[in-house]
């Protein structure tokens, strides 16, 4: 208690001692939390934190070193301005040394006033570095977190207050039959609390394979996907619907053709390209197909595109998409086709390149601030994927100039498809499940790795600590604190299928 008291009275004097000319700003009230519903607690081990705090015109960081027994009084004076946030490092070993970091919390981006504090604490999270934790319920703290039902195949659409949209995908019934989710729920990772949005028409959001796009309005679009009830055949949907979190409206709309299982990506404008995906009969679609969610209209793309298994990527600042990969189902294709808006379409651009390797079911992240992708994984068969893929372990780094784009090898991987993989703030990127090869063929993989691509074969993959249970048909979501989000996914591990249940949470430790 002496050690604690003393301190208090120290950081008081010292406050009080400081020259009246001391920049302007006041101290927030930090709420830390510090417990978990499931593995090691955040402060385990960890003998001292250390305060950084960045923001815009913050240069340097403002850094203090501090007991674990966080007290009001240890938090430094923060200038007023947009964007401020507090990370908090738990360490273990000396405080004369950098130590060892254990747990990492940061907040959300907030605001200091001219005058005083927040109004609300700024709530910061401790999470264990480089491994895969539960998310915790606040309502219901010791509990993790966890939906209804468990799902994969389905959406998960960041806001820009940082929640995320959870939207549709597949459950396994008793009898291990798929049936198709209709459920919209909204995860708030920084209040630890999952909602069940009551929407009107359940019909309408109830699809899976779909893709999602974030509108520049705030709502969100569900395009096409596939609709399947226990024992019945999946069937291709040829309608969009727009999702307004805020009233929980929905508005449908038609597309030019049915189609599920395709790969899709925003413009800066909001428009979405569509490219591949299965039609009504199951055969592979070779038209791509532009979509105005605002609108509610849809408008052709003249370009033929049948590639199913293929990835679209923004660049550019979302000027231009980029479709990466895919098959029609005799060829793997190497080119990296790069589209934009014509006043009138997509049109492709005339500078393209060549992947070294062809590939489908592949993944792409963006780092260096978005001006480069890692592209990632996939199979080298044009096949649907079964026991005869060839998997694909090797990455490649893209850079999308668009009037020179170029290509260079990137660090190899473990072999593997249906991988997700985020691009972290930093330049790292992490990769997470996916399908292996087994004795028995594809399955489930819980392989992670946090990957430091180069141009120049630098960088390398360093392995992780698997996420359990294996899954793919999962998502991967980055988060506005640096942490990625992981939700469901199908687990075909032990000669049964599952859907993953639970929610997890990937804090990277820091590079510097």
């Amino acid at each position: 208690m002496w050690p604690r008291l003393f301190r208090q009275a120290l950081l008081a004097a010292v406050l009080a001692l400081a020259p009246a000319c001391q920049e302007p700003g006041s101290s927030p009230q930090v709420q830390l939390i510090t417990t978990t519903c499931e593995g090691l607690l955040p402060l385990e081990g960890a003998t001292h934190l250390r305060l950084r705090i960045t923001g815009e015109g913050i240069s340097p960081p403002i850094e203090r070193i501090t007991p674990v027994d966080l007290l009001p009084l240890d938090i430094p004076v923060i200038p007023p301005g947009e964007n401020r946030v507090i990370e908090i490092r738990a360490h273990s070993g000396e405080h004369s040394s950098a130590g060892t970091v254990v747990s990492v919390g940061r907040s959300f981006p907030f605001t200091m006033p001219e005058e005083g504090a927040p109004s609300e604490p700024v709530s910061v999270t401790l999470y264990r570095v480089n491994t895969f934790i539960p998310l915790e319920s606040s309502q219901q703290p010791g509990t993790c977190l966890e939906f209804v039902r468990p799902r994969a195949g389905h959406t998960a659409t960041r806001l820009a207050d940082g929640r995320v949209v959870v939207a549709g995908g597949f459950w396994l019934t008793e009898a291990g039959e798929r049936e198709t989710l209709s459920s919209v729920e909204i995860l708030d990772p920084r209040q630890r609390t999952l909602t069940s949005l009551a929407l009107p028409d359940s019909d309408a959001t109830r699809r899976a394979f779909h893709t999602a796009s974030l509108m520049l309005d705030g709502r969100v679009a569900l395009v096409g996907g596939e609709s399947q009830s226990p024992g019945g055949i999946a069937t291709p949907l040829s309608t969009a619907v727009v999702i307004d979190p805020a009233t929980q409206r929905v508005q449908q709309f038609s597309l030019a053709e049915p189609r599920s299982r395709h790969a899709a990506a925003a413009d800066i404008a909001g428009r979405i390209l569509l490219v591949g995906g299965v039609g009504a009969d199951g055969s592979l679609i070779s038209s791509g197909e532009g979509v105005e969610p605002a609108a509610g209209r849809s408008f052709p793309v003249p370009t033929p595109l049948p590639r199913m298994g293929a990835t679209v990527v923004p660049f550019q600042d979302g000027q231009r998409l980029a479709v990466i990969g895919g098959s029609d189902g005799f060829e793997v294709f190497r080119e990296v086709l790069m589209f934009s808006f014509n006043g009138t379409t997509y049109s492709p651009a005339t500078a393209n390149v060549l992947l070294r390797q062809g590939r489908r079911d592949a993944v792409a992240a963006a780092f260096d601030d978005g001006q480069k992708l890692l592209v990632l994984g996939g199979y080298s068969t044009a096949e649907t994927p079964d026991e005869n893929a060839r998997l694909v372990g090797a990455s490649e780094v893209l850079s999308l100039n668009p009037e020179a784009p170029s290509l260079s090898i990137g660090p190899a991987i473990v072999d593997r498809g249906n991988l997700c993989a985020v691009g972290l703030p930093g330049g790292r990127v992490l990769t997470a499940g996916g399908r292996r090869l087994g004795d028995s063929g594809l399955s489930s993989s819980g392989v992670a790795e946090l990957i430091t691509p180069t141009e120049n074969l630098t960088g390398g993959a360093l392995g992780m600590l698997p996420i359990t249970p294996p899954r793919y048909l999962h998502t991967c979501t980055l988060l506005p604190d640096g942490s990625v989000l992981i939700i469901g996914g199908l687990d075909e591990g032990n000669g049964s299928a599952q859907v993953a249940k639970g929610i997890y949470l990937f804090m990277p430790v820091p590079r510097d």
